[in-house]
């Protein structure tokens, strides 16, 4: 169905340039060289890989560590990358996360390539596709969904809502009891919000994460699921730990490598832990490794007949 919708046109048309801008700033070419390239922090180079291994879905993954400190730089934990090597054919990836001169990457490849460990091996920020290959798909069926298009409609378009939630709402058995008024009313209007956008605004310090863990517990209470994100790990974990210190049943997904022992108790690895299927997929993992090792050493053997009947 094609989209009429002029502000999802223009979203549309505005990704399109984005990866258009983000394909011609981090190519690596003859107009782009990789003394450009790391002079403008797009790009690492030279790394020392450390450790290598397979890690989520059986993905090749490696921690490397920095000749030089990195200095000013645009890469963040989560961020679309290429491993290179110059002359070879780049290898897609992810930046699992980037702690001084030390990192970790996850390649989306079915085994590592034979330069990684050369000494000439560097990573740079690459499009992220996947992200805008998303935002892309969601934005062209988003009139086809209603509840998803009115939301959009009131971010985006003319219309508007009057609805006085604090007025409509019923009064909460409160958990927290040290509630402001302030506080109170925004978990009122909160609770009372179904299909509405709803903005609590307060400087720091003002006691939203208290408020927003009041409003958490109260939805839970009544059988509710509720998804909570925000933009970065810390923020994410805050939450978390007020909801933990509250008694409610979480699970924090995302990145646990920088998680604290609180925190991480609650992720999918966390809970994993020391269970019968952690150990079970420690057990296929090495199974695996023993696989590649002989598969790599049939390969070998393979060359080296070759060549001796040549």
């Amino acid at each position: 169905m094609p989209v009429s919708d002029p502000s999802i046109k223009q979203m549309l048309q505005a990704i399109a340039l984005e990866e258009k801008e983000e394909a011609n700033r981090y190519r690596l070419d003859q107009q782009h060289t990789l003394k450009a390239l790391k002079a403008e922090g797009l790009a690492l180079h030279p790394l020392s890989v450390t450790r290598r291994g397979f890690g989520y879905a059986d993905y090749p993954e490696f921690s490397f560590r920095l000749h030089f400190p990195p200095g000013t730089n645009a890469f963040r934990d989560g961020a679309a990358i290429e491993c290179f090597a110059p002359g070879e054919e780049p290898v897609k990836a992810v930046l699992l996360n980037l702690d001084g001169q030390s990192g970790e990457c996850r390649l989306f490849a079915p085994d590592f390539p034979d330069w990684l460990e050369d000494g000439n091996t560097g990573i740079k920020l690459a499009p992220d596709m996947r992200t805008t290959s998303i935002m892309k798909k969601t934005l062209q069926s988003l009139e086809e969904n209603a509840s998803l298009y009115k939301l959009f409609r009131q971010l985006h378009g003319d219309q508007r809502t009057n609805t006085t939630y604090t007025e409509q709402a019923k009064e909460p058995d409160f958990f927290n009891r040290r509630l402001n008024k302030s506080q109170q009313e925004a978990v009122k209007a909160i609770t009372a919000t179904s299909d509405q956008l709803l903005i609590v605004h307060g400087p720091p310090g003002t006691g939203k994460t208290t408020t927003l863990t009041e409003a958490i517990r109260q939805l839970v209470r009544r059988g509710e699921k509720v998804l909570v994100s925000a933009p970065s790990n810390t923020a994410v974990d805050n939450i978390v730990k007020s909801l933990i210190s509250a008694n409610v049943k979480v699970l924090r997904v995302g990145n646990a490598g920088k998680a604290d022992a609180a925190v991480y108790a609650h992720t999918p690895e966390g809970r994993l832990s020391g269970s019968k299927q952690q150990k079970e997929i420690k057990d296929l993992r090495i199974q695996a490794e023993q696989f590649r090792k002989i598969k790599d050493s049939c390969f070998s053997m393979s060359l080296t007949l070759t060549f001796e009947c040549i």
